[in-house]
């Protein structure tokens, strides 16, 4: 009972007030004529006290209830007051006033109906009073205290419309607010991102061709200018890498908590809403795009909690679970229980950009009554969180300083050694144990296919990916032959080489996709099996199964791309090798193959 009084407003207790005041009369004038009443003192007075509170009761309990209890209830005793003590006719004046204050929307057409006209009839009745009396005085007294109470009600209704109206208002300018703040460290990030991925790669690229074609040139003239252009690139390549460092939004170096901390002072600040935060489990590093989405969540779950809800009091729990990061948003708003869930925009924006991450939105109601809000994220959401030790390897110090700018920014790969020859990359793979190794191919002394068959001989674990200036398909066909477990040309885009080396971790032999068929072909004219691969007689990687079981579902390599997150190039690379492996020259044959082999099933 406690939980519900101290939720009232001002005008809940003066309704509260006039009921009281009338008990109050009441017993004063049954104490009065107690004498003249022959029942006993407890049923004369208890009967007013249980008039009063069941009513109340009911008002609490079962709200729709109240006025038809009122009127049954408190206008019965009135009417039998009125029959004992003539004197009482007005003591139905205050409860009729209560009456027009509950009549909200169209109740008062029977409510105004029974108060104003039935039960001043029975008490002009059972008090012999004349009609012109009843209608003028019992009547129109009885109306007039019922339309100021339903005046009243329409009063308090603007005011709470107006309450409403004045708390979205902060509610949408806070909102507004953070979208702008938001929106801005997002085009920040992604702006940081793309210059990065863009600018600073083509540059890169320009880097390595000049350092590639600078020790052919024989003209000492065209050298000193083709150093006064690689001296130009080196520096705008660094301008480019401090523009970036100072366009990636500082606020994002806040943790995740401490963000939605912020967040919520913020809001509660600005609405006066309650929102009790509660963390579980220990947080690790979240990248941003995965930090603004939880960012984003929270935002629209708290505004939707208070627009939509009305909500008072909201709960928002972080858990760190070992494969997920789970969001929950509780609230205690009451939604029109008519009024089902749908997702709006603002739903809808949460529900993509958790798909974008492999995420999900799911939303609970409790009887209409209660709405949670639920966001997971898979913790390897966003890529492999692996690190991958890499050495680089490369003859040329503008070609080596050009891969480390472009690697060094990702934070799933560490670089932990750089050499100049394949001398060099030996005792660096000695000591420090790399994943992956990134040579060039053509160095002196020791080129990098002979560093690669000795890197392997001495631990065949280290992946290496032969890296080259120009295509050249003798060599890339030389390299898988003694080994390599790729073979790229060094003007890759960064976001595929983190890919490619991701998967050439796992166990695959990735080919620069514009020289791969031609591989393929050569390497099946030599008739090359693939001896690095026992898990079955035609060398198919795990992958390579996966796609030729999609392919024999009738899916189109975008569709497998989209099913794998690979590109669509990357998949047409598979599938070319895998031919080659199999022997064949088209889908349907492989997929024949692969059927009659047991090799996949239908």
């Amino acid at each position: 009972m406690y939980d519900i009084i101290k939720k009232w407003y001002w005008y809940d207790w003066m309704v509260f007030a006039v009921r009281s005041i009338w008990l109050l009369s009441v017993l004063i004038g049954l104490w009065e004529f107690h004498n003249v009443l022959s029942f006993p003192v407890w049923i004369l007075f208890g009967l007013p006290f249980i008039v009063f509170s069941v009513p109340f009761l009911i008002q609490q309990f079962y709200r729709k209830y109240f006025i038809l209890t009122e009127i049954i209830i408190s206008g019965g005793y009135c009417i039998i007051l009125a029959f004992l003590l003539p004197d009482s006719i007005w003591q139905f004046i205050p409860i009729a006033f209560v009456i027009g204050f509950y009549s909200i929307q169209r109740v008062y057409i029977w409510s105004g109906s029974l108060t104003i006209i039935v039960i001043p009839f029975i008490i002009g009745m059972v008090t012999d009073q004349p009609l012109t009396d009843t209608v003028l005085r019992f009547i129109s007294n009885y109306g007039v205290a019922f339309g100021l109470g339903y005046a009243f009600q329409l009063l308090v209704t603007n005011h709470k419309q107006g309450l409403i109206i004045r708390k979205q208002n902060s509610v949408l300018e806070q909102y507004v607010h953070q979208v702008e703040q938001l929106t801005l460290l997002e085009e920040r990030n992604r702006l940081s991102r793309e210059l990065h991925d863009t600018v600073g790669h083509t540059f890169t690229t320009m880097i390595m061709g000049m350092e590639s074609i600078h020790s052919s040139l024989t003209d000492e003239k065209v050298r000193r200018k083709l150093n006064v252009l690689l001296n130009m690139a080196h520096d705008s390549l660094k301008d480019m890498r401090k523009l970036v460092h100072q366009l990636e939004p500082s606020t994002m170096d806040l943790s995740l908590i401490q963000y939605v901390k912020q967040l919520i002072d913020k809001f509660m600040e600005s609405t006066d809403i309650s929102v009790k935060f509660r963390c579980f489990g220990d947080e690790y590093s979240l990248s941003k795009e995965v930090k603004l989405t939880i960012i984003r969540c929270i935002q629209e779950a708290l505004t939707n909690a208070v627009r939509h809800g009305r909500a008072s009091e909201i709960k928002v729990s972080l858990y760190f679970d070992s494969l997920e990061l789970r969001l929950q948003v509780e609230d205690n708003g009451v939604l029109e229980r008519e009024k089902k869930i749908e997702l709006g925009f603002g739903l809808s924006s949460m529900k993509e950009r958790l798909q974008a991450l492999q995420g999900n939105l799911s939303i609970h109601t409790d009887s209409m009554e209660e709405t949670v809000i639920i966001c997971t994220i898979p913790r390897n959401s966003e890529t492999n969180t692996e690190t991958i030790k890499v050495i680089l390897v490369d003859d040329q110090p503008g070609i080596l300083d050009g891969l480390k700018t472009t690697l060094e920014s990702h934070s799933q790969l560490q670089i932990v050694g750089i050499a100049e020859s394949g001398k060099d990359a030996l005792a660096l793979c000695s000591h420090t144990q790399p994943d992956i190794v990134l040579m060039d191919v053509n160095m002196p002394n020791m080129n990098g296919i002979e560093a690669m068959e000795a890197i392997k001989e001495k631990n065949s674990l280290i992946k290496v990916v032969i890296l080259s200036s120009f295509e050249n398909i003798d060599q890339a066909v030389e390299a898988l032959q003694k080994g390599a477990n790729g073979y790229l040309l060094k003007s890759i885009q960064p976001k595929e080489l983190i890919e490619t080396l991701r998967f050439i971790l796992r166990g695959d032999t990735i080919i620069y996709h514009e020289i791969a068929n031609q591989v393929f072909e050569e390497l099946k004219e030599r008739n090359v099996s693939d001896d690095e691969h026992d898990k079955n007689d035609y060398g198919l990687t795990s992958r390579e199964i996966e796609i030729i079981h999609y392919l024999a579902k009738g899916m189109r390599y975008k569709a497998i791309a989209a099913r794998l997150f690979l590109s669509e190039g990357t998949v047409r690379n598979y599938a070319s090798e895998m031919y080659a492996k199999l022997g064949v020259s088209n889908r349907d044959q492989a997929i024949e193959k692969c059927l009659r082999e047991g090799l996949i099933s239908k």
